[in-house]
């Protein structure tokens, strides 16, 4: 017969195997099943714990079943896994500790390379650590900050040199520049008024200008023939003044003028013929003489004919034989 101490014994033996095995389950590691046990060796874990998901593209292949420690004492930390899956993976993949979630919440990936030899048990793999996202935050506004800093420098000495060059004279200057340029842009405004109510009250007159320009370049639109003849005609008559000798012409007919010049202050003096007739009034004087004494030749023989014609019906052909006799 079994005594009671021995049942105790056994139950106290099946209490505590359960206990271990219990915890052991809750860090991740089940003394039931099998696997593969790797390393890697990480500068800094970014606060991965054992019992966290070791993983393939997402998929849980494993647990983290302790962290420790280097041996050789270097500050170096030891990261043991327990791989459970039967996925075959190759001997130089990564193990990546990357952030599980936005929480914080770690992982290791692994990182799967090509290769023929397999991973077993007791390999130590290559390792990296992704970049949190404080560290992309920080190296994407980075930029941007440094930027920042020195804009700010840059608008902190342009204040500061505006202020100095606003001060004083200046910056009565300014106010009077700001005045006038407000009053510029009063005038433009009431400029801009005068033009609208000149352009309501000439609608009409602007209409009948814009169909006239209208009538205008439809005419030039349909002679546009007759226009193009007229150029050509001109181009020519242009082209034929080029090539004449109108530049000898011009001289010859300089010369023409400076003689006519010449001439005429010969006349003037009083030399050669038409000079002397032009300057002297003796040749005037004598034909006027002779021009009265004609008239008054003409008069007499108007007023007493007799002594100058004998008229004789009967005789007068007898007494011209005598005269001739």
């Amino acid at each position: 017969m079994i005594s009671r101490e021995f049942k105790a014994g056994i139950a106290v033996l099946l209490a505590a195997g359960i206990l271990y095995w219990g915890i052991s389950f809750l860090k991740g590691s089940d003394l039931f099943e099998s696997g593969v046990e790797v390393y890697a060796v990480y500068d800094n874990t970014e606060g991965i714990t054992q019992s966290e998901n070791v993983t393939i593209n997402g998929f849980a292949v494993g647990k983290v079943a302790n962290v420790y420690f280097h041996p050789d004492n270097s500050g170096r930390i030891v990261v043991k896994m327990k791989i459970t899956t039967d996925y075959p993976i190759t001997a130089n993949s990564i193990a990546e500790i990357r952030s599980a979630d936005l929480l914080g919440a770690k992982e290791i990936a692994l990182l799967l390379e090509k290769g023929a030899v397999l991973i077993e048990n007791g390999d130590t793999l290559r390792s990296s650590v992704e970049e949190s996202i404080s560290e992309s935050i920080n190296k994407e506004v980075l930029p941007v900050k440094i930027k920042a800093e020195k804009l700010l420098a840059s608008l902190d000495s342009t204040i500061n040199i505006l202020s100095g060059f606003l001060g004083g004279e200046m910056q009565s200057e300014f106010r009077t520049s700001f005045t006038n340029v407000n009053r510029s842009i009063s005038n433009l405004g009431l400029i801009t008024d005068e033009l609208s109510t000149y352009m309501a009250d000439n609608r009409e007159a602007l209409g009948s200008a814009t169909q006239n320009l209208e009538r205008l370049t439809r005419m030039l639109n349909e002679n546009r023939d007759e226009l193009d003849r007229v150029f050509n005609n001109l181009a020519n008559i242009s082209d034929t003044l080029a090539q004449s000798n109108a530049g000898a012409a011009m001289r010859s007919l300089s010369q023409t003028a400076r003689r006519l010049d010449q001439i005429t202050a010969s006349v003037e003096q009083g030399e050669g013929t038409l000079g002397k007739l032009v300057a002297n009034d003796s040749l005037y004087h004598e034909v006027n003489s002779a021009i009265l004494s004609l008239d008054k030749l003409l008069e007499d023989i108007r007023k007493h004919p007799g002594r100058y014609v004998e008229f004789s019906i009967f005789g007068g052909r007898d007494k011209e034989a005598k005269n001739n006799e």
